[in-house]
């Protein structure tokens, strides 16, 4: 009849049972006038509106999840802080004495090294960074004055450490002048300039002609 299209009856009736069981149809057997039966009334129920669900209940493909994971991993590790080392990590080449006298403003083991090379500039320029004993005196006493200025001033010092360097220097300065009076007459005196030209100061010539014009200072 439907070329081959159709389905038996038994078919049909595991169909309606099966549909029964899963809540699609409701069966209403009817009956005649004379109390007989009649045609079964097959009546389809209606499924509830379902809404989407919600975002945060959506399944994410794993790649995603993890490509998240290691992106916030990512973020996490440049926003951690480096870690601040105490004075009992500075350098052995810094003067523990020298580190005993800053650590109590300066705690941090790369500001104390830092002062210290400050310390080891101006050393240069007067070749005394040989005088160990000397430069380490002058560098503590320097920086006492450093903190008097910062503690008493009224103004406050911009960069603290470019000032103790103009204390170490002075000072520097001043024991090298007082060392030039001593020297030989005949022996210069090596001086290097902030600009790192190198001047030689003869005591000799600078007494007989007293205006420094061969090169002398």
């Amino acid at each position: 009849m439907y070329q081959g299209n159709g389905i038996s009856r038994s078919t049909f009736k595991r169909m309606i049972l099966k549909a029964k069981d899963f809540g699609i149809l409701t069966i209403y057997e009817t009956e005649r006038k004379n109390g007989s039966q009649s045609s079964n009334l097959y009546s389809f129920s209606r499924f509830p509106q379902s809404e989407p669900p919600k975002a945060k209940k959506l399944d994410q493909p794993k790649e995603t999840n993890n490509l998240l994971k290691t992106n916030n991993q990512k973020n996490n590790k440049r926003n951690v802080a480096p870690i601040e080392l105490d004075h009992a990590f500075v350098s052995d080449k810094v003067p523990q004495a020298f580190v005993q006298s800053v650590k109590y403003f300066f705690s941090d083991a790369k500001t104390i090294e830092e002062y210290w090379h400050m310390v080891q500039i101006a050393a240069f320029r007067f070749e005394f960074d040989h005088h160990t004993d000397d430069i380490l005196c002058i560098a503590i006493q320097s920086f006492k004055q450093l903190i008097r200025k910062l503690k008493k001033s009224t103004k406050s010092v911009l960069k603290p450490i470019a000032f103790f360097y103009g204390i170490v220097t002075n000072k520097l300065k001043e024991l090298f002048l007082n060392q030039v009076t001593e020297v030989s007459e005949s022996k210069p005196i090596r001086y290097v300039l902030e600009t790192g030209e190198v001047m030689y100061y003869d005591w000799l010539h600078s007494e007989n002609r007293g205006d420094g014009s061969d090169g002398t200072i």
